[in-house]
């Protein structure tokens, strides 16, 4: 007897016996979120800002008092950074048939995988914005993206490179270190070299202050794990491993992620056959201080 089915659920489903127990997708760990700062956003407001006052750089010739004589001002300004909204959403559709004769708990199944997936988009979403910043540094010895060969993977001298440019810029800290997201391609590079620079999470002096999924620290940045790094298309496959501060970049929320179930016979279903589960999210994200992020563009080995 043929199923009745929506959004492509196979109809290899609903067969006289099914195992009940589901195989989990397997999801990657996920950190631009909550590497980024979080102002509280009420109701009514359209656009988030924040203003970054201008640094004074007098030096002690241009402080040096003449007595009885009033200095000249220095100049003091604020730029203000500013971010609106963008609603993103995704949903399926269950039919009553599907509902009905279902051995498992199909709308909670199905709310997670889109929870998973909404959770999946906002991360890249924010990577497309933090990727977009102006310090970079590249593999090997090319100049630019294009110049990038498959031999131009990340090493220990680069991402020390990046820890030092972030220093010398006073980028904060964040837990004494800063923070390293990174494909698992990458990361396989660079405990793969022998120089004796990779530290195990194991021997912190503080292992129990690790984020999710870090394995390892170098050169004073503690590195965590994500697959869903966004890659870029060039000469070779190019991943990004993004280096920063505190405070490098602003995530904002209108709304918080919402899950949204819609019962059978709901809007335009006069017969009661379909249901929906869905999640939506209001958000944008911006970078803040491009003083406090350097991304690595580099190739990576294939493993």
């Amino acid at each position: 007897m043929p199923v009745s089915i929506k959004s492509g659920i196979g109809a290899n489903y609903l067969q006289t016996k099914l195992y009940k127990t589901l195989l989990d997708n397997f999801e990657p760990n996920l950190y631009f979120y909550e590497m980024g700062e979080k102002p509280m956003v009420e109701d009514g407001i359209g656009t988030v800002s924040w203003a970054k006052p201008s640094k004074l750089s007098v030096t002690a010739a241009g402080a040096t008092l003449t007595e009885g004589v009033a200095p000249a001002s220095t100049s003091f300004s604020y730029t203000v950074i500013s971010t609106t909204p963008t609603q993103y959403g995704v949903f399926v559709e269950i039919s009553d048939r599907l509902l009905k004769a279902s051995p498992t708990k199909i709308l909670a199944n199905a709310g997670a995988e889109v929870g998973a997936n909404l959770a999946r988009i906002i991360d890249q979403v924010i990577q497309t914005t933090v990727n977009a910043g102006t310090n970079v540094i590249y593999g090997g010895a090319a100049a630019n993206r294009a110049a990038l060969g498959a031999g131009d993977i990340a090493t220990s001298t680069k991402l020390r490179i990046a820890q030092v440019k972030l220093s010398a810029q006073d980028a904060p800290l964040i837990g004494g270190y800063y923070v390293g997201i990174a494909h698992p391609f990458v990361l396989g590079d660079l405990r793969g070299e022998a120089n004796g620079a990779w530290i195990e999470f194991s021997k912190y002096t503080t292992p129990d202050k690790l984020f999710k999924g870090e394995i390892g620290a170098m050169h004073g940045v503690r590195l965590v794990s994500s697959s869903n790094v966004q890659t870029f298309a060039s000469t070779v496959t190019v991943y990004p491993t993004l280096i920063m501060g505190k405070g490098a970049y602003g995530v904002t929320e209108w709304s918080s992620l919402e899950t949204i179930y819609r019962p059978l016979g709901s809007g335009a279903d006069p017969l009661n056959q379909v249901a929906s589960v869905g999640a939506k999210v209001d958000f944008s994200a911006i970078r803040l201080r491009e003083s406090a992020m350097v991304r690595l563009e580099t190739a990576a080995a294939a493993y």
